[in-house]
């Protein structure tokens, strides 16, 4: 399927400028731009967040309708981004859409795709990607669009299934595409050297793929990793987890020893590890990765069956690995992978961190402020923030913290 495009320069120097002024109203390190935030790693460097919540909660700053989907919230500048479904023209349809982050405003929307219907919920998957001036958003059924973040107008889309030649998986394409400078890294899902492939920013073209995609195309998104003048982005692909260049070659592969599922993202360890997990009956192992010109040489340093991550990847520490290991909370050691602590009544939630703290969401909509630290399960506060099915992970941005589920949208002041 051809790329299908619009604009022009005329466009491409109005999305320019736009993100010139976001820049220069607001740092970016207060943002959350993509799927776990600014370095994927679902981990804030915010500070001056209350450290702890009264009986009531944080405040609550507003709550809007939302359609359903497990998309995530994106923030840069004054405007919060996500996917959701309604009603166009009388079918459930896909859509982008832009909020303003001071008062939950919808700003505009576009749609993407057809409604994706599951039993274990409707809606949009993938969380989009906010950079230079443009929104990059994925629909279940693999329809892949560039938006303007000015007003939503489509700069290039394609189809993934078309384009690729893969299917539709199981439960609907769940990636989160990753912007590195003038390349979209994109989860192709084919056969034939089509399972990743990076795609220009401006223009939507395939500028390089690799790889032979399992039959289904996987869950979990890409993390990249830059260490000097090295880029690697590491992914979990089938039966392996894969590292490649940025001119789409492969660095190493290592073999993903856990049958079934595998929905979060690797964790990148610093120097020199990797953390992985999978859903269910799964487990987790850490590796340790070491490179010599064009060699690689990957070593598995321990494996555990728990830390079975499920639909929410885990956080990194200070020396301990915090997430949900199915339906109980744990915290375990890096060097070893031995359990510090484990808490159960949350369900399969998510969490993020920031400020020393972890910002926990059950599965039922409970938000708790907890300490992260090794030593005990030690909870700052908790409110009822949201009901029913609340799959989504939390976003962090100046100060407020975003939360949605199939229904509505809320955001809380931590800085009060």
């Amino acid at each position: 399927m051809a790329v299908k495009r619009v604009g022009g320069w005329a466009c491409l120097v109005a999305l320019v400028a736009v993100f010139a002024v976001q820049l220069a109203a607001k740092s970016p390190a207060t943002d959350w731009p993509q799927f776990r935030g600014v370095n994927r790693d679902g981990i804030s460097s915010e500070t001056g967040l209350v450290g702890s919540w009264p009986e009531g909660g944080p405040r609550e700053v507003w709550r809007v309708p939302l359609g359903p989907g497990f998309s995530g919230i994106s923030v840069v500048g004054d405007r919060l981004y996500t996917m959701y479904t309604t009603e166009q023209d009388g079918e459930a349809t896909e859509f982008a859409a832009a909020f303003d982050v001071a008062s939950g405003k919808e700003l505009w929307r576009t749609p993407v795709g057809k409604d994706y219907e599951n039993t274990f919920g409707n809606g949009p998957r993938s969380t989009p990607t906010v950079t230079g001036g443009a929104m990059y958003a994925l629909g279940s059924y693999g329809d892949l669009a560039a938006l303007s973040v000015k007003d939503g107008a489509q700069r290039w889309s394609l189809s993934l299934t078309e384009t690729f030649g893969s299917k539709v998986p199981t439960f609907g394409f769940s990636m989160s595409v990753l912007v590195d400078g003038d390349q979209v890294i994109v989860e192709g899902g084919g056969k034939e050297g089509k399972s990743y492939a990076a795609l220009d920013t401006t223009t939507g073209e395939t500028k390089w793929s690799i790889g032979d995609g399992p039959d289904d195309p996987t869950y979990n998104s890409p993390i990249m990793i830059k260490k000097g003048d090295k880029t690697r982005y590491v992914y979990i692909v089938g039966d392996k987890m894969m590292c490649i260049d940025e001119q789409g070659n492969e660095v190493w592969q290592h073999p993903w020893t856990f049958p079934g599922e595998t929905h979060a993202s690797p964790i990148f360890v610093a120097p020199d590890k990797i953390f992985a997990s999978g859903a269910e009956g799964v487990g987790a192992s850490l590796i340790q990765v070491s490179e010599n010109g064009k060699e690689a040489e990957v070593k598995e340093l321990w494996k555990t069956r728990f830390m079975r991550n499920h639909f929410s990847s885990s956080v990194l520490h200070d020396g301990h690995i915090y997430g949900f290991d199915n339906a109980t909370l744990r915290a375990i050691a890096v060097d070893s992978g031995e359990t510090a602590w484990a808490k159960r009544g949350f369900g399969k939630g998510s969490l993020i961190f920031a400020d020393g703290q972890l910002l926990v969401l059950s599965d039922k909509g409970k938000l708790a402020l907890v300490e992260a630290t090794p030593a005990e399960y030690r909870e700052k506060g908790s409110v009822q923030a949201l009901e029913g099915r609340c799959w989504t992970a939390p976003a962090l941005a100046d100060g407020r913290l975003y939360l949605r589920n199939h229904d509505e949208m809320v955001a809380y002041d931590l800085k009060q």
